[in-house]
């Protein structure tokens, strides 16, 4: 299985339009910036190292733009705290907090190896009917956690499941981007 792809062109890691660049070394929160991974219309997700014990995570980063929209930030924070409320296997883990220099709010985020299920039907067509089976078996019980918290997703698409890298084991799916989630 090939591992996302990340963007890092002469550690100048751009966030987006009028954003400041986090630079490869940048430290975020207990974090050392390594790669950028990816972006999206309110932020973009970076990968990152802790020093000392070496664990890696990912960071989302808000848009310096959206940094200042109080409603925005308020759905920014409701995300991470709708997805550490589910707590499910197949659901990402947000587990930290905090705020740029510059004002842009971040969260820290399980790192997960692997590609969108996007990506993975663009790179391989169709899905055999067992892995489809068992993908569909963890986005089920993913959205019926979050449901039985009382959180609708909202956004499930394609491009919001990671279908993570398991040492050992088979592709784990797992459901991201709980920014437009909504209460029931």
């Amino acid at each position: 299985m090939t591992i996302k792809t990340e963007i890092d062109s002469k550690n100048d890691l751009v966030v987006g339009a009028n954003d400041l660049p986090l630079q490869k070394g940048e430290v975020v929160g207990e974090y050392v910036i390594q790669s950028k991974l990816g972006s999206g219309g309110f932020g973009s997700v970076f990968k990152a190292e802790h020093p000392v014990i070496g664990k890696l995570v990912a960071i989302k980063v808000l848009h310096r733009k959206y940094s200042g929209d109080p409603e925005i930030v308020s759905r920014f924070v409701a995300e991470a705290r709708a997805v550490n409320q589910i707590r499910h296997r197949n659901i990402i883990d947000i587990f930290g907090f905090g705020q740029l220099e510059d004002g842009r709010q971040y969260y820290v985020m399980e790192y997960l190896a692997g590609l969108t299920l996007d990506e993975y039907l663009a790179a391989k067509g169709q899905l055999e009917a067992g892995d489809a089976i068992a993908i569909l078996r963890g986005i089920a019980k993913a959205l019926d956690a979050a449901h039985r918290k009382g959180i609708a997703h909202r956004d499930l698409k394609p491009d919001n499941i990671m279908l993570a890298e398991q040492e050992g084991q088979s592709l784990q799916p797992k459901l991201l981007d709980f920014g437009i989630a909504k209460l029931l």
